[in-house]
């Protein structure tokens, strides 16, 4: 029999090991996993696909994920482990309150709580659950009818389940007195938060930054952020209706950082230098728990939330505080593994509010650029996986933004470029040389063409400004070979492409290359029959690598 764990032990799990494996499973599933690598220091597998959900062509091969991981080895970049919120694993989010901070009920207003929570938006999608389980109680009901033996096993395995649930409950009860004996200073709050007492709170901040009641507003934010989640948590069960909810996100994302400037005394156009002198300051000192709640809790809302309009209204709001993330390195670390699995998502909008936050992080944090380069150039390859109608702009949308961050550092980028063109041009040499249908296989398909398109792009982007004619000569031999060992009917939508790249190539270096012997390569071809040959078929060349 297992030996049963001491108070200490299970205070530990329960405020720790808990979370942390919460949050590893949250950030396993949402972002592309770490590389393996061998004995001889090669990757030896793909980050996890970021686009699974996208359906696969119909004339595409079928292959599953192993498959495809093996068609291009070795294209991603290793990432490191690192830290993540370590740099404000010293505060909860909860903050003391002024005890001279007043509560008020909206019954006052002649408004109850209770008519609030009938408003409640969630009320219809309650009764729906309500009637779903009605329906499966009967279900469970006529099939006890039919098989009495079926009851008493569902009778034995039910006491069975009361009586551990019971032993539970008694171990978190003690473990939550434990808690609060060891943080009598600052006890959760549990008064209900009223539209009266948040927007009380609200008129007091926005005409003095320095009010009691900026505390306890940020408590309420963090409970919002949690709001829905930690169901189970007195302080959560603080909100009652998602008008309070809602009226609590929009003020403090649209306030706390003009609220946080005004408190520092720093002008708008502030850079990372001068939040870092001023951490050493006694006004960053006692204002740095604030700012601590509001960006730890921030994090947090981002990972709850589902619905794309309200993350991009996040992100637009959390970019004005782009400068405080910069004072904690490990969390804008963490905050850049958010932003780029959400800027990999297929909605525009909030894409574009991610890239926007990336750019401004990584232009703050040169020391995060690293990691913001390798994130995201592994996430574009995993999503380019597929393509089709629906996602071909939204990939198209993702290079052009992985070449603009890696247009902020040309000269770092150059290494990173050489070393992929280097990989580029080790799988097309193999390819040629041994004709195996496999090794043919890592360049027919849409990760390679995606990566040998984006430093095209790259090179088109910077060849005037920056000295990168080295890069030139590899990638315009990597278009020619996969051209020449694709011929045939199938694959002129692969050499077409193949050619538009190098006509950007010349284009940018005003340089000559033999494009025409490729066009009428393809006049040449007899691969079709009469019967084909007769037929119209409307087909876009655009997603699409052979027919």
């Amino acid at each position: 029999m297992a030996k049963k764990l001491g108070k200490k032990a299970r205070k530990f799990a329960h405020k720790n090991l808990q979370s942390v494996a919460k949050r590893n499973r949250k950030l396993r599933s949402q972002f592309v996993r770490r590389p393996r690598r061998g004995s001889n220091g090669q990757v030896n597998e793909l980050p996890g696909d970021a686009d699974e959900r996208m359906p696969q062509r119909a004339n595409d091969s079928v292959m599953n994920d192993g498959e495809v991981a093996s068609l291009v080895d070795g294209l991603e970049f290793p990432e490191d482990e690192i830290e993540l919120n370590s740099d404000i694993s010293d505060s909860d989010g909860y903050l003391s309150e002024d005890p001279d901070c007043l509560y008020y009920s909206d019954s006052e207003g002649s408004n109850v709580i209770n008519d609030c929570v009938v408003q409640d938006g969630l009320d219809g999608h309650n009764d729906e659950m309500n009637i779903e389980i009605k329906k499966q109680k009967k279900k469970l009901k006529k099939l006890l009818d039919k098989d009495p033996e079926f009851g008493n096993f569902l009778e034995k395995w039910q006491s069975e389940l009361e009586s551990y649930r019971s032993t539970e409950d008694s171990d978190e009860e003690d473990m939550d007195c434990n808690d609060i004996d060891s943080n009598d200073k600052n006890p959760p709050n549990d008064k209900i938060l009223t539209r009266t007492t948040i927007n009380e709170w609200c008129q007091l901040v926005a005409k003095e930054p320095k009010a009691p009641s900026l505390r306890s507003l940020l408590n309420a934010y963090r409970d919002a952020c949690r709001f829905g989640v930690h169901s189970r948590s007195p302080s959560v069960q603080r909100i009652q209706s998602t008008e309070v909810f809602y009226h609590i996100i929009s003020f403090v994302l649209s306030e706390a950082d003009n609220i946080f400037r005004a408190l520092l005394e720093i002008p708008d156009n502030v850079n990372k230098g001068k939040i870092m002198n001023l951490r050493s300051s006694k006004k960053w000192q006692t204002i740095e728990p604030l700012i601590k709640s509001y960006l730890q809790n921030s994090l947090g809302l981002l990972n709850q939330l589902t619905d794309n309009q309200i993350l991009a209204f996040v992100l637009t709001r959390l970019r004005a505080s782009a400068v405080l993330f910069s004072a904690y390195p490990s969390t804008s670390r963490r905050l850049l593994k958010i932003l780029i699995h959400l800027w990999a998502s297929g909605d525009h909008n909030l894409s574009l509010s991610s890239f926007l936050m990336i750019r401004e992080v990584a232009s703050l944090l040169p020391e995060c650029l690293d990691l913001c380069l390798n994130k995201s150039y592994n996430t574009y390859i995993a999503t380019s996986k597929l393509v089709n109608d629906r996602n071909i702009k939204h990939i198209d949308f993702l290079m052009d933004c992985l070449v603009e961050l890696y247009s902020l550092d040309v000269q770092k980028s150059c290494e990173r470029a050489t070393s992929s063109i280097g990989q580029l041009n080790a799988i097309l040499r193999q390819a040629s040389k041994t004709k195996v249908k496999e090794d043919l296989r890592k360049i027919d398909n849409w990760q390679y063409i995606n990566c040998v398109n984006l430093w095209v792009r790259f090179l088109c982007c910077n060849y005037k400004d920056y000295n990168l004619h080295p890069l030139l000569p590899s990638v315009v031999q990597i278009i020619r070979g996969v051209a020449h060992l694709f011929p045939g009917t199938h694959y002129i939508p692969m050499r077409l492409r193949l050619v538009q790249m190098l006509n950007e190539l010349s284009s940018c270096s005003q340089m000559f290359f033999p494009i025409p012997s490729l066009l009428f390569d393809c006049l040449e071809f007899r691969d079709t029959s009469q019967a084909e040959q007769g037929q119209k078929i409307k087909v876009n060349f655009s997603s699409l690598l052979k027919v």
